[in-house]
């Protein structure tokens, strides 16, 4: 039996209204459910990925994988929203942080205008050790 689109909207509007709530935060589709478990309002996870599916393909959400076993994340675009950024991960503790910053812009523009290759800028990481990290280990 098939539901009424309205109540997918409702799904729709739970599922976006919870990723905004991160701010530039992300969530796994396994994190989101979790969340919807702990406030009594389950949503299946195959449920959840067709409708961040359809929210990537609206741009309302930003689809990217940081490796490892958490798989894809999803993060809110709030209308008007400029382009991407980048992501710095933490190799020791799994932090993810967003780095907006004008010199790495360059980078994907030298890409296309000298190679010809269009990069995807939500999509980069760069691997490392955040601040703290680095306070627990200092450089020898």
């Amino acid at each position: 039996m098939k539901r009424p689109s309205s109540y997918n909207t409702r799904q729709s509007e739970a599922i976006i209204g919870y990723i905004a709530s991160l701010g530039d935060g992300y969530a796994t589709a396994a994190e989101i459910a979790r969340h919807f478990e702990g406030e009594k309002a389950p949503i299946g996870v195959a449920t959840i990925y067709r409708h961040l599916d359809r929210l990537v393909a609206m741009g309302k959400v930003r689809k990217y994988a940081l490796g490892g076993a958490s798989g894809a994340c999803y993060q809110h675009i709030p209308d008007g929203a400029s382009s991407g950024h980048f992501h710095l991960k933490c190799d020791n503790c799994g932090a993810t942080l967003h780095l907006r910053c004008e010199m790495l812009d360059e980078i994907p523009k030298h890409v296309y205008e000298e190679h010809s290759f269009q990069i995807d800028r939500d999509k980069i990481v760069f691997y490392g050790k955040c601040t703290s990290c680095q306070a627990d280990s200092p450089v020898e």
